[in-house]
């Protein structure tokens, strides 16, 4: 990831992401391993002062995990039921 162009790559090639898909990547990336509610991630992406419905996350993980969809992926995203979602090393 590169914080300062905005872009990800994986293995090698670069990830076509919107804004908030490349803005949840990122928390997610900064935040690995840790288990994160869907209110934080809205909180954190979305902003505080957001009003919709907190199924906007999981539409949006699908999303990534359709975009990093790949074998060779060094990370999952895991879903943590009844709590949220965690990005993992593959091992």
């Amino acid at each position: 990831m590169n914080v300062l162009q905005h872009t990800a790559f994986l293995d090698g090639a670069q990830l076509d992401l919107t804004k908030t898909e490349y803005d949840l990547l990122e928390y997610l990336m900064r935040n690995k391993n840790a288990a994160l509610t869907r209110e934080q991630l809205i909180n954190a992406v979305w902003g505080y002062h957001y009003t919709g419905d907190s199924n906007v996350v999981d539409v949006y993980i699908r999303y990534l995990r359709m975009k990093t969809k790949n074998g060779a992926a060094k990370h999952c995203i895991e879903t943590i039921r009844g709590l949220g979602y965690v990005l993992r090393e593959k091992t």
